[in-house]
């Protein structure tokens, strides 16, 4: 089947996008801050971090994004490609497109800064810098935004090659800073006369700002100095001051609008509040979550806004220079030099809130709703200051490697490794707060494994009683943990405690896994899955695949026949035999009459007429060595044994000879191990002290008879492979080859074959429900699932799985290979259910459960009960959905106020309480079932009135969220205009529909009733207000007709409010 034909599936996204690449933009009076996230631009309010609007219209990636200044409302950006876009930003318009005639050439836009130049346009000009090809100078333009077209200016500047930093003064003072390099160049765009100056000490510089109330601009380079210019507008009277604080290159600067203070940051997450007048003079804010990367202060120096790598916005008040609030919807995990994967724990998805659960700032973990697409909270997991990067040294900070998620509980594993000093390992275990929503550390272990951790899962993901948790580390050691009561007196409760810990022939562990039900734990040693009891860890089996069904060993085992098969000859046999015999006694004896028999056997050759030419005796000992090598009675030993009596070397590959080299010295120097060993008897107890040491006296025991049995026995082979004491491989000689050979292969490097070993699990996974008794592991190159029922192989899949994610719900298993293909099959049938190939590079995969599950066959709909979501290597969080479907379609159905009827039940099923209160009403329900079809409706009315007496009659704790209720009970007010028609027109269709012939109690009155004459009046009372309605209606639609041909009466307003804008006049005291 191919998937490819029927698969309509687009890759989505769901979460991720950086808001920190380029430096917001603040609205003219500071209460809308423009935000541009890839292709679009976010419109944030500042004093609540809501998101307004959305702007789709740009096609490539923004480089600029401003305001202009006479019309505040216009919002211009421009493109890579020198396309130039004007929205007016509060209704979400996109006004024009401007493409930049700059020639026909194709140019790359590098820079655009609007000046306070119009030139009879309505929209200012902008100054643009651009390359058109690699290794050419920069050029720059003024281009007029409102028309795209190119003005000729007067002015001699030109440009060297790198792309240039560059800020535009727009306030009293009319200057351009732009540098490239450690040149910094001041411009007058008033006059087109500019300046040019050299950074100190040639450092590069790497930020520009200019002040816009005063005559001042600012330079930071990569010392960390700031350099505050005055006077720049001739060469002889500049005036330059250093600021230095810094010790990381400075990454953004930012005056205030009166110049009085101007911000800083580096690479110390600390942002830095200095007066212009007295340097001296600083303020701190220490401590920010990441590096800052953007500085940007308000035109009315009401707000601060400091962007940081961890794609956090944050908010400062100028007054009081502290942080007022932060707007944040995804956490980004920051690189460093040392090269680690930033997501160690992976995807992880938390039973409790079906939230996902990731790295993100360092030492912390992040908690992201995929139903609502919002940051709940980022969690600190690491108890220690975060360390800032340095440009000459490798600064390593503690990670979290590991996390396992229960209902109520969380564990964690971290690590902090040096490469010099013993890693610091740490397991944490964390309880959840009801009130805080929140979890509290319940119990820190120090050195649970040594170097780290492997794996940490629970036993069970729902259930608290008998949990257990098991960890695996590098040390290849199980440890089992369960939970006991505290003895310390301070804190009373429930702590965690090893119980059992185990390891299996000092194999490499790669993966472990708990049964459904917890009472099995499978562990993956090596090509060997391994399973304990999960309450005592006692091994129970110990299962391996034939050799060669792992996909890594290719092993053939050749028998010969000990008696004469038909058309064998009589004399080769007996050669055979003799030779055989010979070799068996060459390896416990050096007789050389024996080596030289040997040496004839093997180079006889059938009996032939001719004459035996004599032949050489590099080729007799070549024929010899494949000879040797060919016999599979004989091991490794026995072989290297018979080419030294036959004095034969053989040449080994660079890549073998180093790892065999390697292989000696760990064998025969004094390992690091045993020092390490003897230093930590010093810190031992005095009563585990002599324990220790005997043991340890033994070790050195068992170390020396060994070798000494390798220096006796395995260092005289190795004069074969040249790499004995006496010949070493960089001077040894090698022996030449025939010249047939040498040839053939000349100027030929043949790559040495690869080391085959044993096969690796890395991942070992349960089914669930009716497939609990097959377990899935992956190796290299292959997928096997064993059947626990008949401890045999059931099926096996060719596939190098990379990242593997296990569906409860439906027994899928969703794999990535190392190709980058993604591959979704149950246990029990292994047949691809869904294939998709060039699948982006990936850090974790989960099944993420749906809300509103679909009835739908998984082979129809794979997706029907949990949807995939994948974190990619950009740091984005993407899904597989069909074209036009949003995740908001899996949101729960809105509240229906349709049907008088079922208004109440349909609001109560949406909530906690509700649901309880349906149950209690269904038995007393049950029996009144008939007479309630006789008597009519539950809340007798009209259909207005039924919808609110089913909101108000609700009780605050059955009430559902009122994002659920307020769509529907606002469209339940309105009539549809259809409907009043009809009754205008007194047709008889909704006389049946009222309750005129039904009193309270919902019987039927007589045709001779009294209440006839009140029923009469209602009725006419009611006709007179539609009528009513029907009249406003008919004005309303006519109104509406008016405003279309009220346009440019509108545009014409909004001209005047903005002048009356420009009029306000702000005081500061």
């Amino acid at each position: 089947m191919s998937f490819a034909d029927v698969d309509h599936l687009e890759l989505q996204h769901l979460a991720g996008g950086n808001i920190v690449e380029h430096p917001p933009v603040f609205s003219a009076q500071g209460r809308f801050v423009f935000v541009r996230c890839g292709l679009k631009v976010q419109v944030f309010v500042t004093s609540t971090g809501e998101l307004t609007r959305e702007l789709y219209d740009a096609t490539e990636p923004l480089i600029s994004l401003e305001v202009d200044l006479r019309q505040p409302e216009l919002l211009i950006g421009c493109t890579t490609s020198g396309q130039l876009l004007r929205w007016h930003w509060r209704t979400g318009v996109l006004q024009k497109t401007i493409k930049m005639q700059l020639g026909d050439e194709p140019t790359q836009i590098l820079t655009c800064n609007l000046l306070d130049i119009y030139k009879g346009s309505d929209s200012a000009c902008a100054f643009v810098t651009a390359k058109r090809k690699s290794g050419q100078p920069v050029a720059w333009y003024l281009v007029d935004t409102s028309t795209g077209e190119q003005y000729n200016v007067n002015c001699g500047l030109s440009l060297k090659i790198r792309t240039p930093l560059v800020d535009v003064g727009k306030g009293a003072f009319k200057y351009i800073i732009l540098a490239q390099g450690f040149y910094i160049y001041f411009i007058n765009y008033k006059t087109w006369k500019f300046w040019r100056f050299r950074n100190s000490d040639f450092v590069p510089i790497t930020c520009v700002r200019l002040c816009p109330g005063v005559e001042l601009a600012a330079s930071g380079d990569q010392m960390g100095r700031i350099h505050l210019w005055r006077l720049f507008d001739k060469q002889d009277t500049v005036f330059s001051a250093i600021c230095h604080w810094h010790h990381t290159p400075v990454t953004s600067l930012a005056f205030s609008p009166s110049g009085t203070s101007f911000y800083s940051a580096g690479r110390e997450a600390v942002l830095v509040k200095w007066n212009a007048e007295r340097p001296d003079e600083r303020n701190f804010v220490p401590r920010m979550s990441s590096i800052i990367r953007h500085i940007v202060v308000s035109d009315g120096n009401e707000h601060i806004l400091v962007c940081t790598e961890d794609n956090a916005m944050q908010f400062l008040s100028a007054q009081e220079f502290e942080v007022k609030s932060a707007l944040q919807h995804f956490t980004y995990s920051l690189r460093d030099k040392t090269g680690k994967n930033l997501f160690p724990i992976g995807l992880r998805l938390n039973p409790r809130t079906n939230t996902l659960v990731l790295n993100g700032r360092t030492g912390h973990l992040q908690f992201y709703s995929a139903y609502t697409k919002n940051l709940l909270y980022n969690l600190r997991v690491v108890q220690s200051n975060q360390q800032c990067p340095e440009a000459d040294k490798l600064i390593y900070n503690t990670r979290v490697t590991r996390a396992a998620f229960n209902i109520d509980w969380m564990a964690t594993g971290e690590v902090y490794n040096d490469q010099e000093n013993f890693a610091e390992v740490r397991l944490k275990f964390w309880k959840f707060n009801e009130k805080l929503q929140s979890y509290n550390l319940n119990t820190d272990i120090n050195l649970p494994h040594e170097h780290g951790f492997k794996v940490i899962v629970f036993s069970n993901q729902f259930k608290v009683d008998n949990l257990r948790c098991a960890t695996a580390g590098k040390d290849n050691i199980i440890k089992l943990w369960s939970m006991s009561a505290s003895d310390n007196i301070y804190r009373p409760g429930q702590t965690w405690n090893c119980i059992a810990q185990t390891s299996y022939k000092q194999m490499t562990i790669g993966s472990i896994c708990f049964a459904e039900d917890g009472s099995l734990l499978a562990a993956g040693y090596g090509n060997t899955l391994v399973l304990y009891d999960g309450r005592s860890l006692l091994q129970l089996q110990a299962l391996s695949c034939p050799a060669g069904y792992d996909g890594v060993l290719a092993k053939a085992q050749l028998r010969l026949s000990k008696t004469l098969v038909n058309g064998t000859r009589k004399e080769l046999f007996q050669q055979r035999q003799q030779l055989m015999a010979i070799l068996k006694t060459l390896l416990n004896s050096n007789d050389a009459e024996l080596i030289e028999q040997a040496k004839t056997l093997i180079n006889a050759s059938p009996k032939i007429t001719a004459e035996r030419l004599e032949v050489p005796e590099d080729t007799r000992k070549e024929s010899v060595y494949k000879y040797i090598m060919k016999m599979s009675e004989l091991s490794l030993h026995q072989k290297l044994q018979l080419l030294r009596r036959f004095d034969i070397q053989c040449s080994v590959s660079e890549t073998h000879r180093n790892r065999l080299v390697e292989h000696l010295q760990r064998c025969l120097a004094p390992t690091q191990r045993l020092k390490e060993l003897d230093a930590h008897l010093l810190r031992l107890q005095q009563r585990h002290r002599f324990k220790a040491k005997h043991q340890l006296d033994q070790l050195i025991r068992r170390r020396q008879k060994y070798e000494k049995v390798v220096k006796q026995e395995l260092l005289p082979l190795f004069s074969t492979l040249q790499l004995d004491e006496h010949t070493k491989a960089k001077t040894a000689k090698q022996p030449q080859p025939p010249a047939s050979q040498t040839q053939k292969g000349k100027g030929l490097k043949v790559p040495p074959a690869p080391l085959q070993g044993l096969a690796q699990i890395s991942h070992v996974q349960f089914g669930a429900g009716a497939q609990a008794h097959l377990v899935a592991i992956c190796t290299e190159s292959r997928v096997l699932i064993w059947n626990l029922m008949t401890l045999r192989v059931q099926a096996g899949l060719k596939l190098s799985v990379t990242q593997l994610a296990f569906d409860p719900l439906t027994n899928l298993i969703a794999v990535i290979t190392k190709n980058d293909e993604l591959h979704v099959f149950q246990l029990n049938v292994p047949l691809p259910i869904y294939q998709r190939s060039n699948i982006p590079k990936t850090n974790g995969l989960v099944w993420l459960p749906r809300r509103q599950p679909r009835q739908s066959s998984i082979n129809l709909d794979w997706q029907a009960q949990s949807t995939l979501l994948m974190l990619t290597q950009n740091q984005e969080i993407v899904y597989f959905a069909e074209p036009g479907q949003s995740p908001s379609d899996d949101a729960p159905a809105p509240m229906s106020f349709g049907s008088a009827a079922s208004g109440t039940e349909s609001l109560l099923k949406h909530a906690t309480f509700g649901s309880y209160l349906i149950k209690q009403k269904a038995s007393s329900n049950s029996a009144d079932a008939a007479n309630s079809k006789k008597s009519g409706p539950l809340i007798v009315g009209r259909g207005t009135h039924s919808a609110v007496n089913a909101l108000v009659n609700l009780s605050a704790h059955t009430m559902p969220a009122m994002s659920l209720i307020c769509n529907e009970f606002i469209k339940s007010l309105l009539t549809p205009a259809d409907s009043l028609d009809t009754r205008l027109n007194g047709n008889g269709d909704d006389a049946g529909l009222t309750n005129g012939k039904l009193n309270g109690n919902g019987v039927a009155h007589s045709d001779e009733s009294d209440a006839e004459d009140d029923q009469d009046e209602e009725q006419q009372q009611e006709q007179e207000s539609l009528q009513v309605r029907k009249t406003l209606m008919e004005q309303n639609a006519k109104l509406d007709e008016r405003q279309i041909g009220l346009e440019g009466d509108h545009l014409e307003l909004d001209a005047k409010l903005k002048r009356i804008a420009a009029l306000d006049i702000h005081l500061q005291f």
